[in-house]
């Protein structure tokens, strides 16, 4: 009887910790997953900057800083 109880609170702390685990995966996955949309949202602000940059420089974009 009392081995049972020991293999049965045994059981349900190793799945606990498998749950947590589990948890700390997701969040992790969740986690890179977004920094990557960020970064490439980052990438993508600074080609359509240089875009914009480069577009004024050859005069085929009208500056609207300057009058």
């Amino acid at each position: 009887m009392l081995a049972a109880l020991l293999l049965a609170g045994f059981l349900a702390l190793a799945l606990r910790i498998l749950l947590l685990l589990s948890g700390f995966l997701a969040a992790a996955l969740l986690l890179t997953w977004l920094l990557t949309w960020a970064l490439l949202a980052g990438v993508l602000s600074l080609l359509a900057r240089i875009l914009v940059l480069l577009l004024r420089h050859w005069g085929k974009l009208p500056s609207w800083t300057s009058e």
